[in-house]
């Protein structure tokens, strides 16, 4: 794993262990705006962060070739539009 992994990771879980008692917070009122905007920051800059990872490593292989950005679909897996019982 790369250190730009694990650094993602480890934000992300300490963005996911913050989340009860900011989620109380919020629901009892106690939770000031300049909290909350630091919070929303944090999740949008770890969310932007893990979007830009996933936009590099998608990448599949076929016959040799790389597809990059694109679903691949395998006819195992493909539902027949046309077929009747």
């Amino acid at each position: 794993m790369i250190r730009e992994d694990r650094e993602l990771l480890a934000e992300l879980a300490r963005l996911n262990r913050a989340m009860p008692s900011f989620a109380l917070r919020l629901m009892d009122g106690s939770a000031d705006a300049p909290e909350q905007l630091r919070y929303a920051q944090q999740l949008i800059a770890a969310g932007k962060r893990l979007q830009r990872r996933a936009e590099g490593v998608i990448e599949t292989t076929i016959e040799g070739e790389a597809v990059v950005g694109e679903t691949t679909t395998f006819l195992a897996h493909t539902p027949e539009l046309d077929w009747e019982p």
